[in-house]
């Protein structure tokens, strides 16, 4: 077996769909269908039930989807390693925003072209993965202040350093559909019942954080997540033209951009979450990377903007 064979069978899972994972790949059906069955003669087990409706994996094929996704993230890890390192680099993990991408296009005003970067954004866990694994020197991280103690924990068990800064208030991301578009702020007894939409599967995350704040304000079974997706192009759309909304924090500019969606603070909880960088003591910071913690440091203060 090879990659590509683990990423057609991923893909076809996910989609659900032989012809939607041809689309997707870039391929046709007739390839899709031909590595799968190799895939499957060659390990001796179906990995697909196909009917008229499309097709879904087996409970071996469900099983073997979870080491391929592992595997395909563990190649593109190796890959990412080929990015230079050294004086002309930066390596930087940080969490879904907008800020981030645009304080990327003042750096490279700054410091040109010659400076290779690689970006990445992702969930407080993957954030930490990429800083211990070497992958990113820098990670830039929102933490729920309720899981502080356990993050430090992870942080300690993998001898890395936490840098925490500033705090930012949860608020409700909504749209012209919304009945909460024109609101000023809402109480945080008014989350349960919406329909959101989850951004990363993460234990620090904010619905996380909700669970545990306002204790029988929010019962986590009350969430009601209409979709899971790590898609800001689907977060803003969704947002823009439905009723649905989504959690996020109070952060120095919206990381969907229409102007049209809103942000609604939430009250009535300690409804905090703690800003702060990953690092490894032992690894000394680029320029580049303090560059980047400064301006941070700067628009999280109020006192500039990214």
């Amino acid at each position: 077996m090879d990659l590509r064979q683990l990423e057609i069978f991923t893909t076809a899972c996910e989609k659900g769909s032989l012809s939607s994972a041809a689309a997707c790949l870039n391929t046709s059906q007739p390839n899709v269908s031909k590595n799968i069955r190799a895939l499957e003669e060659e390990l001796g087990r179906p990995l697909l039930v196909r009917s008229g409706k499309g097709v879904r994996p087996t409970a071996y094929g469900r099983a073997v989807m979870e080491y391929a996704v592992i595997m395909r993230k563990a190649a593109e890890k190796i890959a990412s390693l080929a990015v230079p390192e050294g004086e002309n680099s930066l390596r930087l993990s940080a969490y879904p925003s907008r800020m981030i991408p645009r304080l990327m296009v003042e750096f490279y005003r700054a410091w040109g072209e010659d400076v290779h970067v690689e970006y990445r954004q992702g969930g407080v866990e993957e954030i930490v993965d990429h800083v211990h694994q070497g992958i990113s020197e820098l990670g830039v991280v929102f933490v729920a202040q309720k899981r502080l103690e356990v993050f430090q924990n992870i942080i300690n068990y993998r001898r890395l350093c936490f840098l925490p800064r500033g705090t930012k208030r949860l608020c409700l991301y909504v749209g012209p559909e919304h009945p909460l578009y024109r609101a000023e702020q809402m109480d945080i007894s008014q989350v349960p019942g919406l329909k959101l939409i989850r951004g990363v599967r993460d234990f620090f995350s904010v619905e996380h954080h909700l669970e545990t704040v306002s204790v029988g304000a929010v019962d986590a079974q009350e969430l009601s997540h209409w979709v899971y997706t790590n898609s800001d192009h689907l977060a803003s759309s969704m947002l823009q033209y439905t009723d649905v909304c989504c959690l996020g924090v109070m952060d120095i500019c919206t990381p969907y951009g229409s102007p049209e969606i809103h942000r609604v603070p939430i009250q009535g909880a300690d409804g905090l979450m703690q800003a702060g960088y990953v690092c490894d003591p032992e690894v000394p910071l680029s320029p580049q990377a303090k560059w980047i913690m400064e301006r941070i440091d700067r628009a999280l203060d109020g006192s500039g903007n990214p």
